[in-house]
């Protein structure tokens, strides 16, 4: 068969299995945001099936062949160098997706497929009910499957120099970065964090939100603020949900979601603009990329980089509250009619550690990220049993952020995350604030007018900043060389332990 040929069959293999994937994602976006509860079960079905299918396709002998027949090995991903780059990028991302996907059993992903959507459906029960031990049984299940993944894939618990099956894991999501590695940036950065806590003076009543915001008012406040960045809502829409996300239906399809609380109007708020910046770069892959396996992020930090970007340097900046703090206090009159903005900006900007990830201030976030980190390491290797997690999630609060739950509510049962088996994405969201801020210091370079911008209500720059710089190339770029063609330099804690710093000490003198 000719290179021409074999180039053809493989990315017809590609979109098929991309169309399924997207097919599997309408799923799962439905049972997180409108599915009856009676529904949960045949929906796992549904869901083990079309996953079972769709692996199927993946696995068969046929992509296999083609692979190996464009030169593409797994020493040698990229294939021959005479193909064009584009195709040898595709070629490097096929095969490392082939690679994992064929030590798989299809009976293993088809069962793991019905036991994640069981596990969701039960996480959002407990969760709303308090109740750990009912979620108990389906966490065991999620920890199982994790590790079997991982020893699959060529992974080990026994110390035999193929790494830790976290590191099978944690690779899912950031390829080639170990648990090692990652306990190394983590390691600084939750002392100089910690360093920086202590020396802020103690958090301030803020009476002016500490009263009720009207949830349909913060609803059409939300989809205001969609505009005002940019979204656009003819290729996307906002929903609820137990707990915020952003999911792609397709290329022109992307849904994020919020919940409400009528006493926490900013957690709805910064939710939003958070899940918008995944949604911005999942609508902005090239032509080229579309209905492919290279229309991803470069690595979910790369993704989080985008989420945590919008978030707090934009989302927490004074000249972004400049331009939309009168449009906010116009949907509330009666709350914000009488505050200033160096008021809402500076409570905006208070360093509170809370016990809720989400609605965590710039500061703590990333401690909650290490918390997550060392307890999920512990999970899969069996130091932790599942039963000890709400102890030792309690004892972990009070050691880096010197709070405790009093309910597993507000603790073990608030993020969503190991209900679906994803051990290993908890590093992504402080990886991606590092890899955020080395994005924003050289988009700071480029852009003298970022500020200004900001205060206009004008994102144009910034979005064509990064569609140009990082959104163009999809996941046709290993993370470490997207941030080095990028900035030129490797991943460090530097820049944005220098950004907090920099701008607590203003805030606080």
């Amino acid at each position: 068969m000719k290179t021409a040929e074999l180039l053809e069959k493989l990315h017809r293999a590609d979109q098929e299995y991309h169309h399924l994937g997207k097919t599997l994602a309408l799923l799962q976006w439905d049972e997180e945001t409108c599915l009856p509860s009676g529904g949960v079960e045949e929906r796992a079905e549904q869901l083990a099936l079309l996953q079972g299918i769709a692996h199927e396709h993946f696995v068969s002998p046929g992509i296999g062949h083609c692979l190996t027949e464009l030169g593409s090995t797994p020493e040698n991903p990229r294939g021959d160098e005479g193909l064009p780059a584009l195709e040898r990028d595709f070629l490097r991302v096929m095969r490392r997706a082939y690679d994992r996907e064929v030590k798989l059993p299809v009976k293993f992903v088809s069962d793991a497929a019905r036991a994640e959507g069981l596990s969701q459906a039960a996480w959002a029960r407990a969760r709303k009910n308090n109740d750990f031990a009912a979620f108990l049984p389906h966490l065991r299940a999620m920890i199982d499957i994790a590790r079997q993944k991982a020893r699959y894939w060529g992974y080990s618990d026994a110390g035999d120099g193929k790494g830790s099956l976290y590191d099978g894991l944690l690779d899912t999501y950031e390829p080639g970065l170990t648990a090692r590695e990652t306990g190394a940036l983590f390691g600084p950065l939750g002392e100089r964090l910690n360093a920086l806590i202590k020396k802020l003076p103690p958090p301030q009543a803020c009476p002016f939100l500490d009263q009720d915001y009207d949830t349909g008012v913060q609803v059409r406040f939300n989809h205001a603020l969609m505009d005002y960045l940019g979204f656009d809502t003819g290729r996307g829409r906002l929903d609820v949900s137990a707990h915020p996300f952003t999911t792609s239906l397709g290329a022109d399809d992307v849904r994020i979601t919020t919940r409400y609380f009528p006493r926490n109007l900013l957690s709805s708020v910064f939710s939003v603009i958070h899940e918008s910046g995944h949604a911005f770069y999942e609508m902005s892959f090239p032509p080229e990329l579309r209905f492919s396996c290279l229309a991803d992020g470069a690595s979910m930090a790369v993704h989080e980089s985008q989420s945590r970007f919008w978030e707090n340097v934009v989302g927490r900046s004074r000249p972004f509250w400049d331009g939309l703090y009168p449009l906010l206090a116009s949907h509330f009159p009666g709350q914000l009619g009488s505050v200033d903005i160096d008021t809402f900006y500076r409570r905006v900007n208070q360093v509170r550690p809370s016990l809720i990830r989400v609605d965590a201030d710039e500061v703590s976030y990333s401690l909650h990220i290490i918390l997550r980190f060392e307890l999920e390491k512990q999970l899969i290797s069996g130091e932790l049993l599942p039963e000890d997690l709400p102890g030792r999630w309690r004892e972990y609060s009070r050691r880096f952020l010197n709070l405790e739950s009093e309910t597993d509510a507000d603790g073990v049962l608030q993020d969503v995350h190991w209900s679906m088996g994803s051990f290993g994405y908890f590093p992504s969201y402080a990886l991606g604030n590092l890899y955020g801020l080395q994005f924003r210091a050289q988009m700071q370079k480029d852009l003298p007018e970022f500020d200004s911008a900001l205060a206009a209500g004008n994102f144009k720059p910034i979005h064509e900043w990064l569609r140009d710089r990082i959104y163009r190339w999809g996941c046709r770029l290993e993370p470490s060389e997207l941030l080095l063609k990028v900035t030129g330099e490797r991943l460090s804690a530097e820049p944005f332990l220098n950004y907090i710093e920099a701008k607590y000490t203003e805030l606080y003198g």
